[in-house]
């Protein structure tokens, strides 16, 4: 009889199919299924493994069964049961079969009162079978394992048992010792509502950590294997969903499963390097950007020599660099091309890259964050996040023909996973963009759809708000504001929102209150371009110019554009910095006269030649009037000229 590992090898080369590929597709880990191929690992440890391998692998009823025996497993068809009579005393085929009482083989007919004591033994026989699997099944339901559970307020962090193949009784107390370096450093940071502890089982695959996140409500689930030579540590994070970009919510994973953290086998010098990766997760996950950043550098010392494990880490690192006020788009960039490099076909590696290339914004870079997430659409077309991402980029690049392709994408997302709430909420917001008859209402639908799934979902609340912003009927500024004040309170930490209910505040001449929301939206995201020019522009014309002009310097210099110049030459006209002032305004006229949108030239070109003009004419073209009527006003999505 053939091996498994012999039988597994065979039957991957008759069909084709690559050890990554059935690995994620089982899921194992790809290392685990290697061993399987090489006997290092002479049979799976759990039987739904192999029979999915099977299934896989397109095996036959009779070749799942050889495969079965051969991990040492039951096959899944019964054998033939066997007539324990002489060949003599055999009944016809078509007589009943016999039934087997006591120790007698009944093989005439009996007694009618025999037979009745017959089917009373058989009776008793089947209540006995009844009542035991009754126990067994009540003795199931009542699971006694002490499953640990997060507390209100608390990020809890699981660590399972890491699954030992060693194929002996070595043992490295890999949970133990991650644990005590884990509170060590949670510990020296001060994180007081974060907790480490044991989870009761070991954990072999995504999808079961994935439960125990669920089941816990843990943050991070720690878990994996080792074996003589290595620790391979796995992360999975069951809370994180999605990440919001300005007018779009785009999803990411936390860490592609494909790329663990591989340690050797010397812990001691080696485990704060995985505590650390853990501790920086978790400040991602809170969204504390730049501790990340600095966590992460200090796991980059260990300079983990595994190609997968370093992957890992400047995915990690990539992530951090997209926020907090140390954000920088091109080292983003470039982590997440070199993961690439390692694994050119990871689906969380190039939805990454994308979002980098989204706020980035270079000319260009929405071109390729489509090409990027195009790209893990081939790969996985049932990976629904890859399918908002492109939407969203699709709604950035914002001709009709983009905007037409976002709303299909994001109803194939929804085909993918029904009630997906980014899906719903971006295809609100490509329906206020697009404007096509009937879109505004479908806009509204989709808004009230994400809300009914989770009513508490702020960036539900902005799409509705952006919906009635640009339906702008009566009651619908009113309506908007309280859509964005209600995505406050539940995200204080939503600079869109706070951005969007700033221009709502400007539109109705409440300059403090527009201010404030605007201030809020920058310090929450210090480098985002439009929060920048905005603030910029609405501090300039409200009375301080010479405080915009530190804000107005910081647009300018991550605006790859000269649309920010407008801005800040308005802001040095209003301080007397008249020869500037004019630089800035026709630089900004430059632009508008190389851009291909006519709409833009149309509504700025003449105005702003004119206070050229008067500017050079040594005259003041801002009166109070005219500064008024500049205010910052509320643009739906889709409709800027520019």
């Amino acid at each position: 009889m053939q091996t498994f590992a012999e039988l597994l090898t065979s039957y991957m080369e008759r069909t084709g199919i690559g050890d990554a590929e059935l690995a994620r597709r089982i899921p194992v880990s790809r290392p685990t299924l290697i061993r399987w191929k090489e006997g290092v690992t002479t049979r799976p440890r759990y039987r739904e493994d192999v029979l999915r391998c099977a299934e896989l692998l397109r095996l036959t009823p009779s070749e799942t069964d050889e495969f079965l025996q051969a991990a040492g497993f039951s096959p899944e068809t019964a054998p033939a049961q066997v007539d324990p009579r002489p060949a003599d005393d055999a009944v016809e085929e078509t007589a009943p079969a016999p039934v087997l009482v006591e120790s007698e083989a009944v093989v005439s007919p009996s007694p009618p009162r025999r037979r009745r004591r017959a089917i009373v033994a058989v009776a008793v026989l089947v209540l006995v079978a009844a009542v035991i699997a009754a126990a067994a099944l009540a003795m199931a339901l009542r699971d006694t394992t002490d499953y640990p559970a997060a507390l209100d307020g608390e990020s809890l962090i699981v660590i399972a048992p890491f699954v030992n193949y060693t194929g002996g009784q070595q043992g490295y107390n890999v949970l133990g010792r991650l644990k005590h370096e884990i509170d060590s450093e949670v510990s020296a940071a001060g994180l007081s509502a974060v907790r480490a502890v044991e989870w009761p089982e070991q954990i072999a695959s995504e999808t079961i950590a994935e439960a125990a996140g669920r089941r816990s409500d843990a943050v991070i689930v720690i878990w994996g294997e080792y074996d003589s030579g290595r620790v391979m540590a796995r992360f999975t994070m069951p809370r994180v969903q999605s990440t919001q970009l300005d007018r779009q919510v785009v999803d990411i994973a936390s860490s592609p499963s494909e790329l663990p953290a591989t340690i050797n086998a010397d812990l001691t010098e080696q485990v704060r390097y995985v505590a650390l990766l853990t501790l920086g997760q978790l400040y991602l996950e809170q969204g504390e950007h730049d501790l990340a950043k600095t966590v992460l550098i200090h796991a980059s010392d260990s300079n983990p020599t595994d190609p997968a494990a370093l992957a890992n880490l400047r995915y990690l690192l990539g992530r951090s660099y997209l926020g907090g006020r140390l954000a920088d788009f091109d080292e983003a960039v470039w982590l997440f091309t070199q993961v690439l490099a390692v694994r050119p076909r990871s689906v969380e590696a190039l939805n990454s890259r994308a979002l980098a290339y989204l706020e980035r914004a270079r000319a260009g870079d929405v071109n390729r964050a489509i090409d990027d997430l195009a790209q893990a659409a081939t790969i996985d077309p049932t990976h629904a996040a890859t399918f908002v991402n492109l939407a969203a980029a699709h709604v950035e690049r914002g001709t009709d023909a983009d905007l037409d392709r976002a709303v299909a994408e994001l109803t194939e997302a929804l085909e993918i996973q029904p009630g997906y709430a980014s899906a719903y909420v971006n295809r609100a917001g490509a329906y206020v963009a697009r404007g096509a008859p009937g879109d505004l209402d479908r806009a509204f639908e989709d808004a009230e759809a994400a809300l009914d799934g989770d009513p508490d979902l702020a960036p539900a609340h902005i799409a509705r708000g952006n919906a009635h912003l640009a339906r702008r009927g009566e009651g619908d500024l009113a309506s908007a504001l309280e859509d964005y004040s209600r995505a406050i309170e539940l995200d204080p930490n939503s600079a869109t929102a706070h951005f969007n209910r700033g221009l709502v505040y400007s539109e109705l001449e409440n300059w403090y209150a527009s201010l404030s929301d605007l201030r809020w939206a920058q310090a929450l995201s210090p480098n985002n371009v439009a929060f920048n020019r905005v603030l910029c522009w609405q501090l300039a014309v409200s009375g301080s110019p010479g405080e915009a002009l530190p804000v107005c310097e910081r647009a300018v210099a991550h605006d790859h554009t000269s649309q920010s110049r407008e801005a800040r030459g308005v802001a040095y006209a209003l301080t007397g910095r008249t020869g500037e002032a004019v630089e800035d305004l026709v630089a900004f006229l430059e632009w508008i006269g190389a851009s291909p949108n006519d709409s833009c030239r149309d509504l700025y070109w003449q105005s702003r030649e004119g206070w050229i003009d008067e500017l050079r004419s040594g005259n003041d073209p801002f009166d109070p009037a005219t500064l008024r009527e500049l205010r910052v006003r509320p643009v739906s999505p889709g409709a800027a000229p520019c």
